[in-house]
This record gives structure tokens, sequence and C-alpha cells, in this order.
């Protein structure tokens, strides 16, 4: 379309977009799923068909996460050209968060998984050179978590003791700084809308952490009922972008679970086989 678009346009594709989501009858079906090509089938003959593209019937849990991840940052980017162009930076912004754990990961000093390598957006960075990885990650648009995870560290070397349990890892907090940064202008009550969501989020990962594993799936589910009331209540604001972009998280984090399940259960089959 030409022109800027407007909060309302981004809101109405959203809201077009919400009725592809899967229901609780595609997740019963996911669940009683016996194999990987199964899972995809009753995706595919569904209306969440579009969640499933680019996951191959055979994929490897490596494939099959990357595949997820790419669809993820596809939405992210779909959004972006939905909304005015005053919120494009906030919003492409939360490409990053796809990619935070990864980030971690290649600013510390554990060796590098071979999946790393074959995402295009970490590739770049997933060097073995420690010291190469880090001046990489400093000079780019990921430097100001490079940053937060610099100054942890020289703390922790210093013998300073961080609090946990109330506050997110260093790393997010950069990220949040980030994001808020990217906000233009906005009014009190658009500012309180997206400050609820971020708090609701940061709520609940701060309690998931101590959860035992059988309270997990109850709290990403409330989790996702918290967010879905948030985004009808900020209908037409910037909240309701980011709260239909964190719902499409919760699904494709959902539909991960259920399809790297059956194919890790498929790869230690055939391994047995071949070891028999």
């Amino acid at each position: 379309m030409s022109g800027d678009p407007g909060l309302e346009y981004g809101y109405a594709r959203l809201s077009a977009r919400l009725a592809g989501r899967p229901d609780e009858r595609l997740w019963r079906l996911l669940r009683s799923a016996r194999s990987l090509q199964a899972a995809i089938d009753a995706v595919r003959g569904s209306a969440a068909a579009p969640y499933v593209a680019g996951v191959a019937m055979r994929g490897t849990v490596d494939e099959i996460e990357l595949a997820f991840r790419q669809h993820l940052r596809g939405r992210i980017r779909e959004v972006v050209s939905w909304a005015p162009q005053a919120w494009r930076a906030a919003l492409r912004w939360s490409e990053v968060l796809v990619d935070l754990p990864a980030v971690q990961h290649l600013l510390s000093d554990a060796p590098l998984p071979g999946w790393l390598r074959n995402d295009p957006h970490l590739a770049t960075y997933a060097v073995g050179d420690r010291i190469t990885r880090r001046a990489r990650l400093g000079q780019g648009p990921l430097a100001p978590l490079a940053a937060a995870h610099a100054e942890q560290a020289a703390l922790r070397r210093a013998g300073a003791r961080r609090r946990s349990g109330d506050r997110p890892h260093p790393v997010l907090q950069a990220w949040i700084a980030q994001w808020q940064q990217r906000w233009p202008g906005c009014s009190d009550e658009q500012r309180s809308t997206l400050l609820l969501l971020q708090d609701t989020v940061q709520a609940h990962a701060l309690a998931f952490a101590t959860l035992p594993v059988e309270g997990t799936a109850g709290a990403r589910e409330r989790l996702t009922e918290r967010v879905r009331r948030q985004l009808h209540d900020a209908a037409a604001q910037p909240a309701a972008l980011f709260a239909y972009l964190l719902l499409v998280a919760l699904d494709l984090e959902r539909l991960r679970g259920e399809f790297a399940l059956r194919a890790a259960g498929r790869a230690f089959v055939e391994a047995e086989a071949v070891a028999a």
C-alpha cells in the first residue's frame, strides 16, 4: 500500500491473522500425533497451515527450530509493514529478541553448537575464536547487548554479586532499554499499555524459572490468555502489534515443542536400529 499506514490498519490486519491461530482442537490432534509427519499434516489441514511453511517432513530438531525462527522473523517483518513509520524501529528490534538466547551463548565461553553456523542471521558471529566473535557482536547492531554482557562479566571479576530472582538477565535488560528507546513520542495511554505488556511478560519469565515441570504448560496458557486480553484492550494502539507478535511466538514455541519431540524420538529410534 502507499502512504504511511495508521495503527488502525495494523490492528485490522492482525485481527484477521488471529483467526488462523492454532485452536484447542488442533492442539488435541497434535498431542495424539504419533509421528512428525502426522503432526505436520494435522497443522497443514487446519487454518494454522502457514505456521508450518518451511518445516520438512523429515527435518532434524535443528532444522525444525530454524524453520520456526525464520517464520517468526517473517511475521515480525510483516507487522513492520503494517505499522506507522514511527513504530517500525521498535518493531524491528523485536527480531533481535528471537535470537537473544543464542546471542547470550555467543557472548559466553561455551563451545558453539553447529546449528549456529547454519542460521543466516547468526552465522556471521558464529566463529570459533572468542575474541573475534565478541568483537563482531560489539561492533554491529547487537553492540548494546554485548556491552551489557561485558559489564556483567567485569562486575563478576570484581567480586560483585548480582541480585537474582527479581530482575531480568542483564542482556535482556539491555534489550528492553533499547526497545523503549525506539518508542516514538506517544500518549500516556499508549505508554501504559506497552508497559503493562512488558510487566506481564517479565513477571511470567521470573516466575517460570521456579516452576516444576508439571506447572509450565499451565503457566504458558495463562500468559497467552493475559496477552490475548491485553491485545483486545489495546485495540489500535502500538501495544496490540507487540501483543500479536507475542501470541505468534507463544504458538510457535508450543508447535516447536510438539515437532521437536517427535523428531528427536524418530532420531533415537533410527540410531537404535543402526546400532542393533
